[in-house]
């Protein structure tokens, strides 16, 4: 099956099935400013690169297969200037030699436990891969996944990776950058949420709420929250939401509410700072407190 080339989509379709509503993606391009990262399409601003990655489509049509043909306006071909390009001067031997700076440390790579259950349609989480899973005996294969093992850095409109050295202008071109290590895929992942199951401290988060049309808004203040091991359920008249820190620390708490909730109309997102959960209400009257034991 072909895959989708337009921005914030990437998904596998067939040709039958692609209407005029099947892709959500971003017209617009990315844009990086005094560190927050998004859409120059719409509004939503990320701090970290995964969470921008993750800034649902603002706009719905067909998936599209081009490729995407773009000049890019920062490259110029300097060959032809060789002939007047001054000569290399030898640098003066320093006084005394200076410590080489030390690499940036990469987090430990993470693998999936033997016999792990891959979910539906899962892809991998490596830095630079993506690849969709089929089944143990194709997609678990050592030396399989070629990635990233570092992380994503921006720096005077350059954009790599902390772990090789080549650097693009570009946005499409910075993610077509072949990975630099290969391995196995990662589906599931487990290294973090092993740490947060032995160590397990409790965490306190902040959290407030507001109400807008039918809905109510919960804020749960978190950040660095790894979202493979946390989880929100929605029922009918509580919320339990449950967050692993990247650190080990463990935030449970279950809401009860002050009113019923439609759990198949309501929805969470894990944002940078937070995790934002919507609930429609069922009934249209307002709340005047969000859990019911403080009415």
């Amino acid at each position: 099956m072909p895959t989708c080339t337009r921005n914030g989509c990437g998904q596998s379709f067939e040709e039958c099935a692609n209407d005029a509503m099947a892709c959500q993606y971003h017209p617009g391009k990315p844009e990086f400013h005094e560190g927050l990262k998004g859409w120059t399409c719409c509004k939503p601003r990320e701090h970290s690169f995964d969470d921008f990655l993750s800034i649902k489509g603002c706009q719905l049509g067909p998936h599209s297969s081009e490729p995407k043909h773009k000049d890019d306006p920062f490259k110029a071909d300097l060959t032809e200037h060789d002939d007047v390009l001054p000569e290399p001067q030898p640098a003066a031997a320093p006084a005394a030699a200076a410590p080489a700076a030390k690499a940036p440390e990469e987090d430990p790579v993470d693998e999936d436990p033997a016999g792990v259950a891959v979910p539906e349609d899962a892809k991998c989480k490596r830095n630079g891969c993506g690849a969709a899973y089929e089944s143990d005996a194709t997609s678990r294969r050592p030396e399989q996944c070629q990635f990233h093992p570092g992380k994503a850095v921006f720096h005077e409109g350059t954009k790599g990776w902390t772990c090789c050295k080549p650097r693009a202008m570009d946005f499409d071109e910075f993610m077509r950058i072949a990975g630099c290590a290969r391995g196995r895929h990662l589906f599931v992942g487990t290294r973090r949420a092993a740490q947060a199951q032995v160590q397990a401290p409790p965490a306190q988060c902040r959290r407030d709420f507001y109400q807008v049309g039918g809905d109510v808004v919960v804020s749960v203040y978190a950040k660095d929250i790894d979202r493979a091991a946390s989880s929100v359920a929605l029922d009918a008249d509580a919320i339990r939401v449950h967050l692993v820190h990247g650190g080990g620390s463990v935030y449970d708490d279950t809401i009860r509410l002050f009113g019923e909730i439609a759990p198949g109309a309501s929805s969470f997102e894990y944002l940078s700072t937070k995790v934002e959960i919507r609930l429609a209400k069922a009934a249209p009257a307002p709340w005047p407190v969000l859990e019911r034991d403080a009415a």
